[in-house]
């Protein structure tokens, strides 16, 4: 399921678009990731480019407690349950980027530091659109529902 939500307040060449997607998990574990959608100024191309960050190793321990280090990676090839895609100006798009950017090499912790915090960076850059509180939507499909039905 798409919805599409316009947040730009100036007109400009190119578009930039961040969807905020839930991951078909089809049996597998729970996942909240970004694509990022961008063209050229002159509208003649259009970049898609996942972004869902994870843990690069650790036990179980370290993935609830103690942390372990975490990367963002390019979850493009992953199958879409749902996603909100938010129409925004270069201007927002480059802070929403360095979000990614923020995340590339920070700790990785369950419920504090995961998906849905990086999720939840990247859509508390965008004025004016509803994000949820995420002690309440702590899992990943519970909080792009919420986020997609809070907005329109």
């Amino acid at each position: 399921m798409d919805k599409i939500v316009d947040k730009r307040n100036a007109s400009e060449p190119g578009e930039y678009g961040i969807a905020f997607v839930e991951r078909d998990a089809q049996g597998a574990y729970d996942h909240a990731f970004i694509v990022w959608y961008y063209s050229d100024p002159a509208g003649q191309r259009t970049m898609r480019r996942g972004a869902g960050f994870y843990p690069v190793g650790g036990d179980f321990y370290d993935l609830l407690i103690g942390g372990t280090q975490g990367k963002v990676f390019d979850d493009s090839r992953e199958k879409i349950a749902k996603q909100l895609i938010v129409l925004v100006t270069s201007d927002v798009f480059a802070d929403a980027i360095e979000v990614e950017k923020q995340y590339a090499n920070s700790t990785y912790r369950l419920a504090t530091n995961d998906c849905v915090s990086f999720v939840s960076a990247v859509a508390q850059t965008v004025p004016g659109l509803n994000v949820p509180d995420r002690i309440t939507n702590m899992y990943p499909s519970m909080f792009i529902g919420a986020l997609y039905d809070s907005n329109s």
